[in-house]
């Protein structure tokens, strides 16, 4: 992935038009956001590029990136190439996006007030947890073009800008920025800046041929994607036709209605299944068999489908369920698990585009993990060597966990020291172990002596406030002063963060994540009540986030969080912050 920043009429897209006609890729995706002059470069000598038509909306850019991305490569293998122009009018239409949503909320408050709607935007500003908002769409297109096997150019713009000292004050220095999400440069293979005309400057490159450092910028002469990527030793790039859309932002409050009715559509439906069950009368489980299929073999978002029939019955009336799927006999709750482990890394979009259907074979699933009946004698073999390595023993539990699920693991006896009991629990409590064992205590968890003297705070401990007051974000900086909070307060406020927490680290939308502890019709997690409902939620998930942290190689932080146990951290936020926002 190459980032090609550059100043006014540098040459970006002319370069990318150029580079549409090398040997080394077989077609050319174009993507154009906010620019409109595509078409022209077509007359560039040898240009060969697609332009990919939207409708300015960002669902639909980021529907033909996944396009673009899953188009199979050139008869004779060569790959395609992606280009996207321009990034920095994708970010401003996500910026956009929430300012939208900052107009309308401060109309709502202002019809309430009885007052006139604010036309001034200083009247209204974009919060963290929006801009949080804004990122997270940002990542979804990043990730995409991460899934192609082939060249992927960036164009962005890029201003000459002044420095200022540790006083704010201006300084004669000067630098370079890239108008983007400011993340960007490491997201991306390397940079090419274009200060001026045929004047290119390589930074930040990952590469073991051209050997630049990475605290340096360097001149390229003579410069062009194509002689770039052959110095890089890389065979890939492609685009496609389409005339100027203007972007939509106000396609998000459209969308974002209709998720808030497809939520409450989808409790009432939860409520009224677990209405049935509880009078014996549960959901007929060749209907739910069905329901899980079609969502699997869908062809749009399959994640968020095996969701939503898990959130249309509920969890506990799925338990109740048993369905026949290809992992073999299980209760519905868990087939839907399988279903989401077995998903493919990239799924094409099903929107009817008017290019043809790529012909080519999907990516092949990941492996099925192990699922019941489990050999008991396997499970103790892997608990005692977590117990004879602590110092990876947390990693080995994760293992296991991952490879086995929880129900399996639920299902299965294993002996321990604390005697007969099932291998899910046996997990937990060496999970709560091994935490005592780094903080340097040799105390087991579940002895007397430990039970006799309990943490000062634990996460069942959480008091439920008559009046919950909103949550501060994860990630929100916090103000110069805040008003004193009462204890139980404070608790929520630490209960609703580390719950976003989970929800990240899990790849889940918040919303979804607590479905089943929301009230009829809520938008929000500050809706939540019950303090000893979401205790038991964060302690349900512990193990499951600290598995994530070790895949995603964090094991400082799973150690820290492994930590926590079964407590509630006094101040959990400067931990999260750590996580998501490293220095």
């Amino acid at each position: 992935m190459l980032l090609l920043a550059g100043a006014e009429k540098s040459g970006k897209s002319y370069e990318v038009a150029k580079f549409s006609g090398s040997d080394l890729i077989a077609r050319t995706f174009w993507i154009e956001i906010g620019e409109g002059e595509g078409h022209h470069y077509g007359a560039v000598p040898g240009a060969r590029y697609e332009l990919v038509p939207h409708d300015g909306s960002f669902r639909d850019i980021l529907d033909a990136v996944r396009w673009a991305v899953w188009q199979p490569r050139g008869e004779d293998g060569k790959p395609n190439a992606i280009a996207l122009d321009s990034a920095s009018i994708l970010w401003e239409l996500l910026g956009d996006e929430q300012a939208t949503i900052s107009r309308r909320r401060a109309a709502q408050r202002a019809a309430r007030a009885k007052q006139p709607a604010p036309t001034d935007p200083a009247d209204y500003t974009i919060t963290t947890d929006q801009w949080n908002v804004a990122k997270r769409r940002w990542a979804m297109v990043i990730d995409a073009l991460r899934h192609h096997d082939g060249p992927v150019i960036l164009c962005a713009r890029m201003d000459e800008v002044t420095l200022f000292d540790a006083a704010g004050q201006p300084t004669k220095d000067r630098t370079w920025k890239v108008q983007a999400e400011k993340k960007l440069g490491f997201e991306v293979t390397g940079t090419v800046q274009l200060r001026g005309y045929k004047r290119a400057f390589l930074t930040g490159m990952r590469s073991l041929r051209l050997n630049i450092p990475p605290d340096q910028t360097v001149p390229y002469p003579s410069f062009s994607i194509d002689k770039l990527m052959r110095d890089l030793g890389l065979h890939e790039l492609a685009t496609a036709p389409r005339t100027y859309i203007a972007p939509r932002p106000e396609a998000y409050i459209e969308e974002h209605d209709a998720e808030v009715a497809s939520l409450a559509n989808q409790k009432a439906q939860s409520r009224a299944a677990r209405q049935e069950a509880a009078h014996g009368q549960l959901p007929d489980s060749e209907e739910v068999a069905r329901a899980i299929s079609a969502a699997f073999e869908s062809g749009g978002d399959k994640r968020r489908e095996l969701l939503t029939v898990r959130s249309r019955y509920g969890a506990t009336t799925l338990k109740q369920v048993i369905v026949t799927t290809p992992w073999g006999s299980m209760d519905a709750n868990s087939a839907i698990d399988s279903a989401l482990l077995n998903l493919s890394p990239t799924t094409p979009s099903a929107d009817e585009r008017q290019q043809p259907t790529p012909t080519t074979q999907a990516p092949p699933p990941r492996p099925v993990p192990s699922r019941a009946p489990l050999n008991p004698a396997e499970v103790e073999e892997f608990l005692k060597e977590a117990m004879a390595r602590p110092e990876n023993g947390h990693q080995v539990l994760a293992r296991l966990l991952e490879n086995c699920g929880e129900d399996a693991l639920q299902q299965t006896v294993v002996q321990t020291q604390w005697g007969p009991i099932d291998a899910k629990t046996a997990v937990d409590r060496m999970f709560t172990k091994l935490a005592t064992a780094v903080q340097g205590h040799a105390a087991d968890p579940s002895s007397p002596a430990a039970e006799a003297t309990p943490p000062t705070s634990t996460v069942t401990d959480a008091t439920e406030p008559a009046e919950p007051s909103p949550a501060r974000p994860a990630a929100e900086e916090p103000t110069s002063r805040q008003p004193r909070q009462s204890a139980s307060d404070r608790a929520r406020a630490n209960l609703l963060a580390e719950t976003e927490f989970q929800a990240q680290m899990l790849g889940m939308n918040t919303l979804d994540f607590v479905a089943a502890l929301l009230p009829d019709g809520a938008t929000s997690i500050d809706q939540l009540q019950g303090g000893s409902r979401i205790a038991a939620h964060i302690r349900e998930h512990r193990p499951k986030v600290l598995a994530a942290l070790l895949s995603q190689g964090m094991k400082p932080a799973a150690e820290e969080y492994m930590k926590f146990g079964d407590r509630a951290p006094v101040n959990i936020v400067p931990f999260i912050r750590r996580v998501l926002q490293p220095s």
